[in-house]
């Protein structure tokens, strides 16, 4: 990394000049005070930076200096969740993905070529050319997920976490209430809000509620995770295959069939696809391709159902095995 900053000091020191810019030396000090921050940054950590080096410099000096960096390729700019701006190093030809944690704001970078692989093969299957990506990816790091309790009340949990809906602690008046809305003990829900007026918006099948602050205080929900997804209902449920064992089913041959594990798209394609009976769990048979391999011909549930190729694309097939069948 020290021979990357060394080299990067010298790109900078050429371009800057060739550029004329004003202020050089100064410049120069940005740019070694955010070298020296090895990871996601702010404005002010760049100034605070500056200052321990003995350093005083205006903050629209240190902004006009940081678009400068960004402009020429040795930072990019972030905004995670609509937060606060960060810079990265940017470092040519490699790349990197984010996990963001909601409750801590810490932030892991990753990359996974297997990942990275199958963003190109979807940008194929709908004939786009992909330049570039940026994948951000929240949740709970490992930390706080140890910290986690086990039962919260609905008004805690975060935004995009699926519970299960584990008891209700209120009178007989507010269960009766909650009940009429089409929630109960058992129930599998997605938080899509939280905060705006202590009111909580959550996902129960395909209805959206809104629970006020003082009813989410009253139900208890358990984080969805691998053990309760086993034992949900008191049937024992098939821990999923590793990623790399699926493949879109645009990308399986004529002649195998396979199991659905997902099914994505827009809300108007995904609700005609589950209407069509392509849904997780069933066995679909891909039969033949046109000539131009658009539209593919398939079997589900006994049905013979024909997909566009960037339809296709959003179903995603488990187990697949070649198998020669009548039709």
């Amino acid at each position: 990394m020290i021979n990357t900053h060394e080299q990067e000091k010298k790109q900078f020191i050429r371009l800057f000049k060739e550029q004329g810019l004003d202020r050089f030396d100064e410049r120069f000090q940005v740019l070694e005070a955010f070298l020296q921050l090895d990871h996601h940054v702010t404005q002010a950590d760049i100034a605070g930076q500056l200052q321990k080096g003995g350093k005083q410099l205006d903050d629209a000096f240190v902004f006009s200096s940081m678009e400068h960096l960004c402009r020429f390729g040795f930072a990019e700019k972030v905004e995670f969740d609509q937060g606060e701006t960060l810079y990265e190093h940017r470092h040519i030809g490699i790349h990197h993905d984010h996990m963001i944690c909601t409750k801590c704001g810490t932030i892991l970078e990753f990359k996974d070529e297997a990942l990275e692989r199958q963003q190109k093969k979807v940008a194929q299957a709908y004939g786009f050319h992909l330049l570039q990506h940026r994948m951000e990816m929240y949740g709970l790091c490992a930390a706080c997920m140890a910290q986690r309790q086990t039962l919260v009340p609905l008004h805690k949990a975060k935004q995009g976490e699926r519970l299960l809906v584990k008891q209700l602690e209120a009178g007989k008046q507010m269960q009766l209430r909650i009940s009429s809305m089409g929630l109960r003990t058992g129930d599998e829900i997605e938080v899509v809000s939280n905060g705006f007026g202590g009111q909580v918006v959550i996902a129960a099948g395909d209805n959206r509620l809104v629970i006020g602050s003082g009813m989410a205080q009253k139900i208890w929900v358990q984080p969805v995770d691998i053990s309760t997804d086993m034992h949900k209902n008191g049937k024992d449920a098939i821990l999923p295959e590793p990623e790399s064992t699926r493949v879109l089913l645009c990308d399986m041959k004529a002649g195998q069939e396979g199991t659905i594990v997902r099914v994505s798209g827009e809300t108007v394609l995904r609700r005609r696809l589950l209407e069509m009976g392509i849904n997780r769990g069933a066995l679909v048979y891909v039969e033949k391709y046109a000539p131009l391999r658009d539209p593919l011909e398939m079997v589900v549930k006994g049905y013979h159902v024909s997909l566009r190729v960037e339809e296709a694309a959003q179903i995603l097939v488990e187990n697949v095995t070649t198998r020669k069948r009548s039709t």
